[in-house]
């Protein structure tokens, strides 16, 4: 039975698991009690004939109230008591099981980054119990300000003009971290924002383009700036890439033209024609490339489909949202606050709704940031961790969400290599002036630290790096090439297809927005446990032991 405090986001973080040996007495205790429970007697209908979300309930009520799980109970603060609001049920096929999601509420006001996990099997038997809870005190649940005085606070709040029109504030209990404190507070997601109107007036470039804004209810002070967009009947047809690879690609045949649509895979690849994706946002995507393909356009194209592919058959999900969304890109992009050129932009980002590519020069022509599959692997799966556990960008929690679209940018770009220990570890390999953005076998090699003892402290601003999200990335990278290259006697510990079912179900089922380094390996753990439960006793906990060695080496403890 795990248990943490995270003092870095204020929540107390529980797992219990079926597949430890050491949570087992737990697991055997809470059945035990089920007999005398109302919830579970002949009277109610059995647990396997009711819904999942029915069976959770009643196990998570069951282990909140019961003294076998002392460590696990519902925060109370001097005003209320926890509640538990479902967020929603999915059927994971890598695990071949369950998960039913919950919100901690106090006055039906969300915790913010609290959850809860409960999963079980296809009897709906509880398989593992995953949490993260907070404990507002001394807070009033009435806010002191209106919705219309905390827009007004975020509108004020310099550098960036703020489109706020149709979005509509929610209550939430938010935790401070630079004070150490619960607030109350109003929470305004995925404004978009735009450079200010003032003339003469210098600012940072506006990238990335949506933020959310916390607002405290009580004083409107804004609490909080969180950017939301990290950066960074078809037929087949054979065209060169960026490279000159011949590359496969799907197009499809509209009104006498053939456009780059792939209908299997929902992808289209538009030109945006040098224009800036973030002052013109309205006008992305551009135009539909034909008949002519740029090879710009057919990596961007090849190369989502290969996103579109590792997402469906290695880790079962059905485009970045799950249901088979548009997965559209824009090449020739041009942020030009950041270019030294009217065509050269060093940069690639997922905006929410699609992928934007940059390029640079080589030569005396141009070369697309699609051009690298890692980096549009990275970039997309970047819109995975934001449909799922939407990891807050900042500190701790962005860098796990900028090294999880790392450690799947590397898996994918080294997808059929099965020996990860021969794998080209290095991030867009050539485009920072020859050299890599980042190395994950060495992130010193490129300014990173690879261990806790070495975490940057920087700034939570964009000139910080919003408090090291590109830097301390490392620390977590570094332990999951530990993980991808584990080898004992019998060879490699994991293959790479069971280290992604690994991250991915981590990262989608069991963390949250204010997530930390701790909470990923607690986590994997957990989602180890669940994915190789069948396995023998003694396999399992090879795997096990593997993956906690990867992170303790890092000082993830």
């Amino acid at each position: 039975m795990a248990i943490t405090d995270a003092p870095g986001n204020g929540l107390k973080s529980f797992s219990l698991h079926a597949g430890d040996v050491a949570e087992q007495p737990t697991f055997a205790a809470l059945a035990a009690e089920r007999d005398t429970l109302p919830a579970f007697s002949a009277a109610a209908l059995a647990t396997a004939a009711v819904d999942p979300e029915t069976a959770a309930r009643r196990y998570l009520d069951q282990a909140l109230d019961s003294d076998s799980a002392p460590a696990f109970t519902a925060p109370a603060s001097n005003t209320g008591t926890s509640r538990f609001k479902v967020v929603g049920t999915e059927t994971v096929p890598l695990t071949g099981t369950k998960t039913v999601k919950f919100r901690q509420t106090l006055h039906d006001i969300p915790v913010y980054g609290s959850l809860v996990t409960v999963e079980l099997d296809d009897d709906n038997a509880l398989v593992s119990l995953n949490s993260a809870l907070g404990a507002p005190t001394d807070i009033t649940p009435v806010a002191k300000i209106s919705p219309a005085e905390a827009a007004a606070a975020v509108e004020a709040k310099p550098p960036y003009e703020k489109l706020l029109t149709d979005i509509a504030p929610r209550l939430t209990y938010y935790f401070e971290a630079a004070r150490s404190k619960w607030r109350l507070a109003f929470i305004f997601e995925d404004v978009p924002v735009t450079a200010p109107k003032t003339p003469g007036t210098k600012v940072e470039p506006v990238a990335p383009r949506y933020f959310d804004y916390v607002v405290d209810a009580q004083t409107a002070r804004v609490i909080a700036e969180l950017p939301r967009t990290p950066s960074m009947a078809s037929q087949v047809q054979q065209a060169p890439d960026a490279h000159n690879v011949v590359r496969d690609i799907r197009v499809e045949a509209v009104a006498g033209r053939t456009i780059l649509r792939d209908t299997v895979y929902n992808i289209t690849t538009y030109d945006f024609g040098f224009g800036d994706p973030t002052v013109n946002d309205s006008a992305l995507p551009g135009s539909e490339v034909s008949p002519v393909f740029p090879q710009a356009a057919v990596s961007a194209h090849a190369n989502a489909a290969a996103v579109a592919s590792f997402l469906r058959e290695v880790v079962q999900r059905n485009n970045i949202d799950d249901r088979g969304g548009a997965m559209d890109s824009s090449v020739n992009c041009v942020v030009q606050n950041e270019s030294p050129g009217n065509q050269i932009w060093l940069n690639a980002y997922w905006n929410g709704r699609q992928m934007v590519y940059g390029q640079i020069r080589v030569g005396n022509g141009l070369l697309t940031l699609a051009a690298a599959l890692d980096i549009v692997g990275h970039e997309m799966f970047h819109g995975v961790t934001d449909h799922t556990s939407r990891l807050e960008y900042a500190g701790q929690s962005g860098a796990l969400n900028e090294s999880y679209s790392d450690i799947f940018g590397v898996i994918i770009a080294n997808r059929g290599k099965p020996d990860p220990r021969t794998w080209n570890w290095l991030m867009g390999d050539g485009y920072d002036n020859g050299k890599p953005f980042r190395d994950m076998a060495n992130p010193p090699s490129r300014g990173q630290p690879d261990h806790v003892r070495d975490f940057k402290v920087l700034p939570n601003t964009r000139r910080g790096d919003w408090g090291g999200v590109h830097t301390n990335s490392g620390i977590h990278n570094k332990a999951a090439y530990i993980v991808l290259t584990a080898a004992d006697q019998n060879g490699l510990v994991f293959t790479p297809e069971d280290v992604a079912a690994v991250f991915y179900v981590a990262v989608t089922q069991l963390l949250s927005r204010t997530s930390q380094f701790g909470d990923s390996r607690r986590y994997a753990v957990s989602a180890a446990r669940s994915l190789f439960r069948r396995s023998s006793p003694a396999e399992l906990q090879r795997k096990i032991a593997a993956l906690e060695a990867a992170f303790t080496s890092v000082g993830i403890v």
